[in-house]
């Protein structure tokens, strides 16, 4: 019985030897087939004195052009661009797209130059463009087959070539042993590189270069400032609250003790309601004892008595004609005039109900009574102010602060991302007894105080001086990056450099840096863009 082992020992050598050699994956190591493929060519770009431009050809062989402004990087549209290459000269038509245009020409294949000249807001340019070109076709290896495709045909032929010897031997020892002989040829390989993939493209790093298409910069907004030396006013933050102005407000009172009337035919007002000059806000009816309601009653009765006897005069003098003199016969008239006069006062204001009206245009802010309430002389029952005329009042608590305090602006969260300008009024000469601090008062510039409200908690940040900065950038354009204060200079109209700087201060919204020179092109928009950008 011996054969039986000996003969599943030949069987499994003569099976997994052919296996071994398509463990290997049996593909070929010649020479891959070449494919052509396409580049992704950058722009061709030119910076002028006033405008920058760039051409990206398209693939139905038109070219694209990007214009935009030398100075701030913004899109210029309504452009008239001419222009001129050898054997051809034609204008650009504009697109949708602000600030891209569309040229009906396309590149050759030989370099070639081309001659632009733009005209926009009132500037005129021309711009050269250098060594036009068809982009070139270059050869890349094709795309190897994957091993993975080798190595489990041979796992599957040695997997089949097990079973048959576990079929065959029936003997759990060899056909272990087969298993183990089978099943490791068929993963062996020879160790060729599989490749990896790609590693992401490195962030920006100090004093690096950053490419980006100038149609990513339309589509992100970066903008550019020059930089140069500038005047920036010293500004202290102080507190301060949004105050009426006094020609734009009133309060109302009565004039004597009295109860507030429901008056269908002149309701109160509620807040917000707009209310003009002489427009009647409250109905009183004059609140008197027995005594005084009699008094006033008697003078009523005597008033009227003497107006019947002024009429009767009157008539009496008009009807003797020419014997009384024109002079007695005015005077009897004036006197008839004012008798009724008074009689009125008395009915209306002291019998009678009193209609209180606006003094000022404006708005209602408060109501502060209702009908049937007793009000005394004192007592507020309305108040109006004007929104278009505000006031605002800031406190120091330093005497030098206040000896130099020029313009200002104030600031609020409740409006986000806006500052309203004011103009000073004036400085109180005094300290204040109850908060210690010497008050300013503002008025909020016309035209500027929507969003402002009277007791509106503000910011003040008051202007107490000038200073000149060297090298003066907006605080948006700063940046950092591995623990360095950056800028982004534009270097080109689609390159910028990740430029290292020193924050020498900061005054207000500017600051002051050492590491540019003047006129160069700082990113003071998307900043934050660039940094991210691969």
């Amino acid at each position: 019985m011996w054969f039986r082992p000996m003969a599943g020992l030949v069987l499994a050598g003569f099976v997994l030897s052919p296996l071994s050699a398509l463990a290997h994956g049996g593909e070929d190591h010649s020479a891959p087939p070449v494919v052509a493929i396409q580049t992704v060519q950058p722009g061709f770009a030119a910076d002028g004195t006033a405008f920058q431009l760039v051409l990206v050809p398209e693939d139905d062989g038109h070219v694209l052009v990007y214009l935009a402004d030398a100075d701030s990087n913004a899109p210029i549209g309504g452009a008239r661009i001419d222009a001129e290459a050898p054997g051809w000269s034609g204008q650009a038509q504009p697109t949708a797209g602000t600030g891209i245009y569309r040229l009906s020409w396309s590149l050759p294949t030989a370099p070639v130059d081309m001659t632009l000249m733009v005209s926009a807001d009132g500037r005129d340019d021309l711009l050269l463009l250098a060594g036009l070109a068809r982009p070139a076709v270059i050869e890349a290896p094709a795309v190897a087959e994957p091993h993975w495709r080798h190595w489990w045909g041979g796992a599957l032929l040695g997997g089949l070539a097990s079973l048959i010897l576990v079929l065959v031997l029936r003997r759990k020892r060899l056909a272990v042993l087969a298993l183990l002989v089978a099943s490791g040829p068929a993963f062996a390989h020879s160790g060729e590189d599989h490749g990896e993939q790609a590693a992401p493209a490195p962030a920006p790093v100090v004093g690096a270069s950053v490419a980006m298409a100038k149609s990513t910069q339309f589509l992100l907004g970066i903008r550019t400032e020059r930089v140069a030396a500038r005047e920036a006013a010293q500004t202290v933050r102080v507190p301060g609250r949004v105050m009426p102005d006094p020609s734009g407000f009133a309060r109302v009172q009565p004039s004597q003790p009295a109860r507030v009337v429901a008056d269908p035919a002149f309701p109160l007002p509620v807040p917000g309601q707009h209310v003009k000059r002489g427009q009647v806000v409250a109905v009183l009816e004059p609140t008197l004892s027995t005594l005084e309601r009699g008094e006033k009653r008697a003078s009523l009765y005597r008033v009227e008595g003497e107006i019947t006897l002024a009429e009767r005069e009157l008539a009496r003098q008009e009807a003797l004609g020419t014997i009384v003199t024109a002079k007695a016969v005015e005077t009897s008239r004036i006197r008839l005039e004012q008798l009724r006069r008074e009689r009125a006062q008395i009915a209306v204001t002291q019998l009678g109900r009193e209609l209180v009206t606006a003094p000022v245009d404006g708005v209602i802010a408060d109501v502060h009574v209702v009908p049937g309430e007793v009000v005394a002389v004192d007592k507020v029952m309305v108040e109006i102010v004007d929104p278009a005329r505000l006031r605002v009042e800031a406190v120091t608590h330093d005497p030098a602060v206040a000896a130099r305090i020029g313009a200002a602006e104030a600031t609020t969260r409740l409006v986000p991302n806006h500052a309203f300008p004011l103009d000073l009024l004036g400085v109180s000469p005094k300290v204040d007894a109850v908060d210690q601090g010497i008050h300013a008062l503002f008025a909020v510039r016309p035209g500027h105080g929507d969003g402002l409200k009277v007791g509106m908690p503000v910011d003040v940040h008051l202007s107490v001086g000038a200073t000149r900065l060297r090298m003066a950038v907006p605080r948006d354009a700063l940046a950092e990056m591995a623990g360095r204060s950056v800028v982004f200079v534009l270097t080109a109209p689609e390159t910028f450099e990740a430029r290292p700087v020193k924050v020498e201060r900061l005054i207000g919204p500017l600051a002051e840096i050492d590491g540019v020179k003047p006129g160069e092109r700082v990113v003071v928009q998307g900043a934050a863009q660039l940094k991210s950008a691969r």
